[in-house]
């Protein structure tokens, strides 16, 4: 059953093509309208297959226009962090701009008896205050010379070597500094706490002082010149038992924040 099938239909495709291959004009009519008709079944098709390769491809190219976009964003986020920081670096430079016109201005008008260094390093944890800067024997700088600033005094020189030298500031508690309080005949002696105030002793209750009162060097200590800046009075406790006042006082050096110092000359 199968075999003449299968010998019918090879038949029919003989005859078929005999018919297309003489341009017998009955099949050829017929050939040309399936022709066109599956054309035009075909065409739509086509169109409707077409469609979703070229939105994949505009999908595809707004996808990249959008990685472009997204990276020149993030060069831009990156410009701008870097001109914030520049900006930020500003204030700092004119606050070091400052500093500096301030300890040449100084230098310039003591040539002879100043020596200008830079702090390098710092103790400040402990009960010993001190920092360290980058000036030792080979400059000039000698044990107990003072060290300023031009807004007060920051301490001595305690340890010196070839090159470097260690400074002792007013905060700690082996510091203490004959003073007087400025514009008023009250002296007494600042002395270091190991923390950020210090106690001015020795001022009698009855003593002209308040505060807010300026205190500066009284150059009677054998240490620092006459007049140089220190602190002010922030508390004034006449209160206490004994004849002196409890007093404290601020000085006017930030010591964790010292970028330069000037040894004084003796």
């Amino acid at each position: 059953m199968k075999n003449s099938v299968v010998i019918i239909f090879a038949i029919l495709i003989l005859v078929i093509s005999f018919f297309v291959f003489t341009n017998t004009p009955f099949f050829v009519k017929g050939y040309a309208k399936i022709r066109n008709s599956i054309s035009e079944i075909a065409g739509p098709a086509l169109t409707l297959i077409s469609k979703p390769a070229y939105a994949v491809k505009g999908f595809v190219a707004t996808y990249a226009d959008l990685l472009d976009i997204k990276k020149e964003n993030v060069l831009l986020k990156k410009k701008l962090e870097t001109l914030q920081l520049e900006n930020q670096k500003i204030p700092e430079l004119e606050k070091e701009n400052k500093r500096l016109k301030n300890i040449l201005k100084f230098s310039e008008q003591n040539p002879e008896s100043v020596i200008a260094a830079r702090v390098i390093g710092e103790d400040l944890k402990n009960w010993f205050k001190s920092i360290i800067v980058d000036r030792g024997k080979d400059h000039g700088i000698r044990e107990k010379m003072p060290a300023i600033t031009p807004i007060g005094i920051v301490g001595q020189a305690v340890e010196v070597n070839k090159w470097h030298s260690k400074v002792m500031i007013i905060n700690d508690t082996n510091s203490s500094v004959d003073v007087y309080v400025e514009g008023k005949s009250t002296r007494g002696m600042l002395e270091g706490t190991g923390q950020t105030v210090l106690k001015l002793k020795y001022v009698l209750k009855n003593d002209e002082i308040e505060i807010g009162d300026k205190l500066v060097t009284s150059g009677k200590d054998g240490i620092y010149p006459k007049g140089l800046p220190v602190g002010i009075i922030i508390t004034v406790n006449r209160s206490k038992p004994g004849i002196f006042a409890d007093i404290e006082a601020m000085p006017f050096n930030n010591f964790k924040q010292l970028e330069e110092v000037i040894f004084i000359k003796r």
